[in-house]
């Protein structure tokens, strides 16, 4: 973050010199045994690895920003610690507004219970009460495209019927800040056009 930054300016999203820290197990004891004998061990078998060091930007009201790199070079972390799954081992981080995130498929969904069902809970965990989301059910159901799959478990779904069902909900919910990971590449290419428009 700039300290030469309009003023005026509203950001949606502050990371100031963030540092995520992970634990890496070199070895997990497969049996009791294994266990009791890793209790009377001295030496350490983890080593901790930097997912992200020093990060630091802002994103100001409408922006549309996109993070790109290699596979494990932190982009899923950055957007987990905007969603607030993860709080940062060090620096600061500042999220104005109701977010919604479709970073894991199916991730806050429950495979027993019908897209229908589902639509009801994953609502509630986004903050709309259940009138507001009676209201915006019959939207969410035609935007989503599942038919008659609407009322079966959504375990029985592919990876592109839980996505379908994941973005209409998140989109319906009108959020200051959509979290999108790469859970759009398992739909097909008229949906994601849907998606973007």
């Amino acid at each position: 973050m700039s300290n030469g930054a309009p003023p005026d300016r509203h950001f949606r999203v502050i990371f100031q010199d963030i540092v995520q820290r992970y634990r890496v197990i070199h070895e997990r004891p497969d049996t009791l045994r294994e266990t009791f004998a890793h209790l009377f061990r001295k030496r350490t078998s983890y080593y901790d690895f930097e997912a992200l060091k020093g990060i630091s930007f802002t994103i100001g009201d409408g922006e549309v920003v996109g993070i790109v790199g290699r596979n494990g070079s932190g982009k899923s972390t950055i957007l987990k610690i905007m969603a607030g799954v993860y709080r940062p081992t060090a620096g600061r981080v500042k999220v104005s507004g109701k977010v919604a995130a479709l970073i894991e498929l199916g991730a806050g969904f429950h495979a027993e219970l019908t897209g229908r069902e589902n639509i009801l809970i994953n609502g509630l965990l986004l903050g709309l009460s259940v009138r507001e989301i009676r209201e915006r059910e019959r939207q969410i159901i035609d935007f989503a495209e599942l038919g008659e799959f609407m009322d079966s478990p959504i375990k029985q779904y592919s990876s592109g019927m839980y996505m379908r069902l994941a973005f209409a909900v998140a989109t319906e919910v009108d959020p200051d800040i959509l979290l999108i990971d790469e859970i759009l590449a398992v739909g097909d290419a008229p949906f994601q056009q849907k998606c973007m428009a």
